[in-house]
């Protein structure tokens, strides 16, 4: 993939609960402000690649990170701020030792804030004879929501899209809640299937195994209170590993 895309589409129709939110979003995501664009189109016999027989997404070799991970799945990490561009201050990552690790210090402003981690995928994944993504995670956060998804071209919005798309326009991917509860120092594994999402997508179908263009973390920083700079900020340190699809 070409390392200087820096513009994917987002989810649709921002959904904020309770302070912390939950969301699906619509725009467009920046790697270190840039925005630039590019045509991928539909998924395709000739554009789509079987998952590996093992399942394995990704093992972090390169302690480089940024593109063409030598993962096994080739994909690229594209990381994104909304609604500003993202501010490296506030959201980084690192690949070493077989990890990702994200860390996000972001202050609370008076506009609810998207930090994103994608694994983007170079090309439409076919794992259809698998049941949902597997993961190692450790760490914790503190002050913001979180929510995993596994992107399909379906759910991705065709008229904002710089990667494969075929979803109407206001189209987002279903998600996963993961509470901070559920984290420790401890890696733990957890299981993420295609279905029984915590947060439909739209339009509200099921997602489509066979045509899988990513895998994302997304940290929705809420509002400060009554615009109070006192309002702690969205904290935190996760280490990821032994991303694979499971059966």
């Amino acid at each position: 993939m070409n390392n200087r895309l820096s513009t994917i589409t987002a989810f649709s129709a921002l959904v904020l609960v309770s302070g912390c939110g939950s969301s699906g979003i619509n725009g467009t995501t920046r790697d270190n402000g840039l925005d630039k664009r590019h045509t991928r189109g539909l998924c395709t016999a000739s554009s789509t690649a079987p998952a590996p027989a093992t399942g394995r997404i990704a093992d972090f070799s390169s302690a480089s990170g940024g593109a063409n991970q030598e993962n096994p799945i080739p994909a690229e990490i594209v990381t994104y701020g909304l609604p500003k561009p993202l501010d490296p201050a506030f959201h980084s990552y690192t690949t070493t030792g077989g990890y990702l690790n994200i860390k996000i210090n972001a202050p609370a402003t008076s506009s609810p804030q998207l930090l994103g981690t994608l694994l983007q995928f170079d090309s439409c994944i076919d794992a259809s004879v698998f049941t949902g993504v597997e993961l190692t995670v450790s760490g914790a956060f503190s002050g913001c929501s979180l929510v995993y998804a596994t992107g399909d071209v379906e759910h991705e919005d065709v008229t904002k899209s710089s990667t494969f798309a075929s979803g109407p326009e206001g189209s987002y991917v279903p998600q996963h809640k993961i509470a901070a509860e559920d984290l420790s120092a401890t890696p733990r594994t957890i299981k993420l299937p295609f279905a029984n999402t915590d947060i439909r997508g739209n339009p509200p179908t099921p997602l489509d195994p066979a045509k899988l263009i990513f895998t994302l973390w997304q940290f929705i920083v809420p509002v400060a209170a009554d615009g109070s700079s006192d309002t702690p900020p969205c904290s935190a340190n996760l280490t990821i590993g032994d991303i694979k699809f499971y059966r």
